[in-house]
């Protein structure tokens, strides 16, 4: 009766350590998993992030010009003013 409580709890022992190293090795896959996808997001988001700022910067450079007295002469000039000469 003895031997057998012994194999039987030496079969608990063992089914119980493969069940946790089971159950690990399905949390460290999901974790992979779930760092690979939040660093493919990251990635995304940064090239979306870069192509703002080039956006940002382009309406900057439009802005300096729509302010500056260049295009109050080229609208001038477009839309037939000339100046006299002396």
């Amino acid at each position: 009766m003895e031997e057998q409580r012994r194999i039987r709890m030496a079969a608990a022992i063992t089914f119980n350590g493969i069940l946790l190293i089971a159950i690990l090795t399905a949390v460290i896959i999901y974790q992979l998993v779930t760092i690979g996808l939040g660093n493919a997001q990251k990635r995304s988001l940064e090239k979306e992030i870069s192509e703002y700022e080039l956006k940002v910067e382009q309406g900057e450079k439009d802005l300096d010009y729509l302010k500056s007295e260049q295009f109050l002469l080229d609208k001038a000039f477009e839309m037939g003013f000339s100046f006299p000469k002396d």
